[in-house]
C-alpha cells in the first residue's frame, strides 16, 4: 500500500522535470549582446602599505639607557621625550606612535644599533613593485583601484604619485584618496593601474569565450568564430579582432 503512494507522488514530480528540461532545450542556449563601451587596460600588483614618516632613534657611540618612559603602541606628541641617557635625551621630532622599543633602561646601546622607532600612522601610501614591461605603462597621474583582502566587497581609489628604480626593482607609489579604517604599514592590497584607456571598443562576456573561439547568432544562423582578445574589463572582455559585430548574440558557454 505504502509502495503504490509513493509512485502516486513521484509520477507527477518526473514528469515536471521532464517538461522543464523539454523546455530548457526549446528555449535554446542562453546567450547575450556583443556592446561598445570604455575599456581600461590595467597593470596588476601587489601593494604594500608604508609610512611616510619613520624615525629610528640611534648613538654614536655606546652609552648607557637610563630612562625609557614611552612603550610600543604608545602615542606621542612632537618635542614629547622618548629616551634618556647620561647626558642627552631623545625626542620625537613628529607625533605618532612608537612601533619598536628594543632596549632596556640601564641597558648598554651600541653604536648606531635602533633604540626605538616612531612611525607616523595618519600618512601612508602604497608601494607596488612592478616588472619592467609594465611599468613602462605606468606613468604618474595614473588612477589606481585598490581592494584588501578583509574588505573585498570595497574598492579604494588613488593615484600614481612617481616612478623609480631600487636594487634594480621598480617601484610605483600611489597616494590613496581615503584610507579604510584600520589600515597599518605592512598590510598588503590588491592593485590594478590605468594604463591605457579606450572608448567606443567591442566588448563581449568573459563567459561567451572557450579557447579563443566564440559561438554567435547572427540573422537566425548559428556559427564559431576565432577572435583575438584584448583588456579585460570585469565581466567583459575586448575583442582586438575577429568577426563580432554589436548587436551579435553570443552563446553564454557555462550554459
Amino acid at each position: 500500500m505504502l509502495k503504490n503512494q509513493t509512485w502516486k507522488i513521484a509520477g507527477p514530480v518526473v514528469l515536471l522535470l521532464i517538461g522543464a528540461v523539454a523546455f530548457a532545450r526549446a528555449r535554446g542556449p542562453e546567450t547575450q549582446s556583443v556592446k561598445t563601451g570604455r575599456v581600461v587596460e590595467g597593470i596588476y600588483g601587489l601593494g604594500t602599505v608604508n609610512a611616510d614618516q619613520v624615525y629610528t632613534a640611534k648613538t654614536g657611540v655606546s652609552l648607557q639607557l637610563q630612562q625609557i618612559p614611552v612603550k610600543e603602541g604608545d602615542q606621542v606628541k612632537e618635542g614629547e621625550v622618548l629616551a634618556r641617557f647620561e647626558e642627552s635625551a631623545v625626542r620625537a621630532p613628529f607625533s605618532g606612535t612608537i612601533t619598536q622599543v628594543a632596549f632596556k633602561a640601564g641597558e648598554i646601546v651600541p653604536p648606531q644599533s635602533p633604540v626605538l622607532t616612531l612611525t607616523s600612522l595618519d600618512r601612508l601610501y602604497l608601494e607596488v613593485n612592478l616588472e619592467q614591461q609594465s611599468v613602462l605603462l605606468v606613468s604618474p597621474g595614473k588612477a589606481a583601484t585598490v581592494s584588501f583582502e578583509s574588505l573585498r566587497g570595497q574598492r579604494f581609489t588613488g593615484k600614481v604619485k612617481n616612478i623609480y628604480p631600487r636594487d634594480s626593482q621598480f617601484i610605483v607609489r600611489i597616494e590613496m584618496d581615503k584610507w579604510p579604517q584600520g589600515v597599518l604599514p605592512g598590510m598588503t592590497a590588491d592593485v590594478a593601474i590605468e594604463a591605457n584607456a579606450k572608448e567606443n571598443a567591442v566588448l563581449i562576456p568573459v563567459k561567451s569565450v572557450d579557447d579563443g573561439k566564440v559561438e554567435l547568432v547572427r540573422d537566425g544562423s548559428r556559427t564559431s568564430t576565432d577572435v583575438k582578445l584584448g583588456a579585460v574589463s570585469g565581466d567583459w572582455v575586448e575583442v582586438a579582432a575577429g568577426d563580432v559585430r554589436p548587436g551579435d548574440q553570443l552563446v553564454l558557454q557555462d550554459q
